[in-house]
């Protein structure tokens, strides 16, 4: 099946819109979860002798924005490059589109996500890094919260998938 009716379109209108801003928000939750497993280990080694928590997160917190422009960059990139190679076949695209939104995990990945970098943000907005109450600490916050959001998302999955085949 190469081709849409009405009827599909009509379920997602704007499938190539839809599956660029899944990319963007999968860059975001990528750049920040690479640069807090590769960055926080090397800032806490570095530092160990003037080891200052809030310095350190402040720290991490303005590499996770440079991560996350990457991330999106590098995201984006590979999602044309892979429609490019499939000739930006329209079904294709819409296929895609469908599953992401009606995929109970990808919902539930997010939701963790965004709701992790919510009291991320706020939490640093309220600490300072490196001010207190500036929105370049609830942005820092928010981004380095969004991998423990995820990391969350695995764990609470899989408890759930090993409670639900003992019963």
């Amino acid at each position: 099946m190469d081709e849409l009716d009405d009827k599909q379109r009509a379920l997602i209108p704007h499938s190539l819109r839809e599956l660029t801003l899944h990319c963007i928000y999968k860059g975001l939750q990528l750049g920040p979860t690479v640069t807090i497993v590769t960055v926080l280990p090397y800032k806490f080694y570095k530092l160990r002798k003037n080891l200052s928590f809030i310095s350190i997160l402040s720290r991490v917190g303005t590499l996770t924005i440079y991560g996350s422009f990457i991330g999106v960059s590098l995201s984006l990139a590979m999602m044309h490059m892979k429609l490019y190679k499939e000739n930006y076949n329209e079904y294709k695209i819409w296929d895609r589109a469908y599953r992401l939104r009606y995929s109970e995990s990808q919902k539930r990945a997010d939701k963790y996500s965004l709701t992790f970098s919510i009291f991320g943000g706020l939490t640093a907005f309220c600490i300072g890094l490196p001010k207190k109450f500036s929105p370049l600490s609830a942005t820092k916050g928010a981004l380095m919260a969004i991998p423990f959001g995820l990391l969350t998302h695995v764990i609470t999955q899989y408890s759930s998938n090993r409670s639900n085949k003992k019963n």
